[in-house]
């Protein structure tokens, strides 16, 4: 194991690439992903068509993280968080 890295199982719902410009669609941020007005959640880098890694949802807001290896984790730490926060299936 290498030194600093925590090991967890966290599920993930993957989309094909070519679905994530509907998905940003139907959230009502494409326009502002093109334009350059979306920033990476965790490391504040603009997030493009690109170089988006994830969608989540915190405070009731989906927000966006580049494919940084690291901004993708912490989400998905943050995502999993939440569900533990509202409950999801997996709890019941």
């Amino acid at each position: 194991m290498m030194n600093g890295v925590v090991r967890r199982r966290i599920h993930v719902t993957a989309i094909s690439s070519d679905n994530v410009v509907g998905l940003l669609r139907r959230l009502e941020l494409y326009d502002d992903v093109v334009k350059g007005k979306i920033t990476c959640f965790i490391c504040k880098t603009i997030v493009t068509l690109e170089n988006i890694g994830g969608v989540t949802v915190v405070g009731g807001k989906a927000i966006l993280v580049c494919g940084n290896p690291g901004c993708i984790a912490r989400a998905a730490v943050l995502s999993k968080e939440r569900q533990h926060v509202t409950g999801s299936d997996e709890d019941r």
